[in-house]
């Protein structure tokens, strides 16, 4: 009978050299530049018509000297293990040159370690710290955030949706520009979870974390015309965005109470400062019996062109004439040259609340029973507040 031959591991084989290295293959891979005699076999590097041995799990568990659980913590929940365990790890798998396989273990696991975020307003000044907070909060749970952005575009919106279907992510948060809930209803059916991020979902089975956008127009408006002002002028794009409509919407709730008070939509192409300085230069030239005595704009920065471009000009004076109040209260908004009134939105609380969600949605589309259809989502919806500076009070 044939005594059995011994599997020899990647390990050892990286070691050895092979079981079928000879010295003339040694020799041409030392004379080959491009060739790193420290990491051998496993080298980023190779020499074409050698093939690379294949490292496993098991080889840098071995190495390491720790289970192959602990190496899968260490790429997957690194915050389970000791500095001293990572270190050990680390240099295991710089030592083999191991890349962990995420298709692999997608395969193996049915779990993708990949979240996706889709943005629509990229350069928005509230953007980054919403994606900061799901970074952070991704991160912490092992896993990886791909941040798309669909710069307003409904139909790159929905490529990015397919994208990411595409690849499998765990789980999906949009900040949609679009109805996108018959989409991520489809998605989950295939398994992938979603939330709303930034604002409220229309079906009871679709999660979403928002900002009650109409209560904080509500109190922006309520303070002008508690200051006497009646001319409102409402500043804003993008009407068909529904965190738009809604502060609009806001808006006119409060208008319609007082007899003598109107709102006028006064629009403008984007949300930025540089809108803000061409509507103010706009609103300067009319009548002063014409234009607005107090302006609520959609967002904080089309708030501080505004105020910028009516100060520079002195010909309208800022609250005397024209009151402002802003919306989001972004970091330069009590640094203005007058400092702005605004409504205060949580944004970090905001991305937070999106991640945990998320990862409850996850679980539940694991769990069969969770599955189920008719399970109602859970939402979670911030209150605003109202910020007093001087761009109202004059103080």
């Amino acid at each position: 009978m044939q005594a059995r031959r011994r599997r020899t591991s990647a390990l050892e084989r990286g070691r050895s050299g092979g079981p079928r290295a000879c010295r003339t293959d040694r020799s041409r891979r030392r004379d080959n530049p491009d060739y790193d005699g420290r990491r051998g076999h496993y080298g980023a590097w190779a020499e074409p018509g050698v093939s690379l041995n294949k490292v496993t799990i098991r080889d840098v568990a071995e190495l390491a000297q720790v289970s192959q659980s602990t190496v899968s913590n260490y790429f997957h929940k690194p915050r389970k293990l000791s500095d001293v365990t990572r270190e050990r790890i680390r240099q295991a798998v710089e030592t083999l040159g191991f890349v962990p396989n995420d298709a692999a273990r997608m395969l193996r696991t049915g779990a993708s370690p990949v979240i996706g975020y889709v943005a629509f307003e990229l350069a928005s000044a509230t953007t980054p710290q919403i994606a900061t907070a799901i970074e952070q909060h991704v991160a912490a749970e092992g896993m990886y955030l791909l941040m798309a952005n669909d710069t307003g575009s409904r139909q790159r919106e929905r490529e990015y949706l397919q994208l990411f279907e595409q690849q499998r992510v765990a789980g999906i948060i949009i900040a949609p520009v679009g109805d996108v809930e018959d989409e991520l209803a489809r998605l989950r059916q295939r398994g992938i979870a979603s939330v709303l991020s930034a604002r409220r979902a229309f079906s009871p089975f679709q999660a979403s974390a928002s900002i009650d956008h109409v209560t904080g127009a509500r109190l922006a408006v309520q303070h002008l015309v508690g200051l006497g002002r009646r001319r409102i002028g409402f500043v804003a794009s993008s009407l068909d965005l529904q965190q738009i409509a809604d502060r609009q919407r806001g808006a006119l709730s409060v208008i319609e109470k007082v007899p003598d008070a109107t709102l006028e939509l006064i629009s403008v192409p984007e949300r930025t400062v540089e809108a803000g300085l061409a509507c103010a230069e706009r609103l300067a030239r009319r009548d002063a019996a014409d234009r607005p005595d107090a302006l609520f704009c959609a967002n904080d920065l089309l708030a501080i062109g505004i105020i910028q471009s009516l100060v520079a000009g002195r010909r309208v004076r800022v609250p005397e004439d024209i009151a402002v109040v802003g919306y989001d209260d972004i970091e330069f908004a009590q640094s203005t040259i007058v400092p702005l009134t605004t409504v205060r939105t949580p944004h970090a609380q905001l991305g937070a609340a999106a991640v945990k969600l998320l990862f409850d949605e996850i679980s539940a589309l694991r769990d069969p029973e969770g599955a189920e259809a008719g399970r109602t989502a859970p939402r979670i919806e911030f209150a605003p507040e109202l910020v007093v500076r001087d761009s109202t009070s004059g103080t």
